[in-house]
């Protein structure tokens, strides 16, 4: 009983804080949606831009943003910016989504020029990448819990025997 009460409230807090990142990120990846596809409606119907660069400029001018949110609210992570391994990496999944959305709309152009059914298609091919992304973010480049307390010594000579 004495182990469980130790043990339980660190996990227990744990949890909430993965469910606080994970509705953090879609709150972050709902606000990018948004900006990202209202700066591709704007660059292809009112500035008249083809439909490929004016996705390339959204995403990047989209990426910045997207980045701090990301890093700094969602994740929690006040610590100095790592350029290796965090800002090149996000850039580069930003712009893995951008070519993948691009050829998708791309093949979707030589069938139809309808506003909608692009920005449908390149909002298809983002979400797919969406899942991998957070994978990613949380394993590999944000992830950890920002107050996650170390487990002592002691508590795990106990857990073992």
């Amino acid at each position: 009983m004495a182990v469980r009460e130790t043990v339980a409230p660190p996990l227990e807090g744990m949890r909430r804080w993965s469910r606080k990142k994970t509705n953090r990120f879609l709150i972050v990846s709902a606000f990018n949606v948004v900006f990202g596809q209202s700066l591709l409606v704007l660059a292809y119907s009112w500035l008249g831009w083809s439909f490929a660069l004016s996705n390339g400029a959204s995403v990047a001018i989209g990426a910045g943003p997207a980045y701090v949110l990301t890093r700094y609210w969602a994740w929690d992570k006040q610590s100095k910016n790592h350029l290796v391994k965090e800002v090149l990496p996000f850039w580069g999944l930003a712009f893995f989504g951008l070519t993948v959305s691009t050829v998708a709309t791309g093949i979707t152009n030589t069938y139809t020029d309808a506003q909608v059914v692009l920005n449908l298609v390149n909002l298809v091919s983002f979400g797919l990448i969406w899942v991998f992304k957070f994978f990613l973010f949380d394993r590999f480049m944000f992830g950890g819990h920002p107050h996650a307390p170390e487990p002592a010594l002691e508590d795990q000579d106990v857990a073992l025997a």
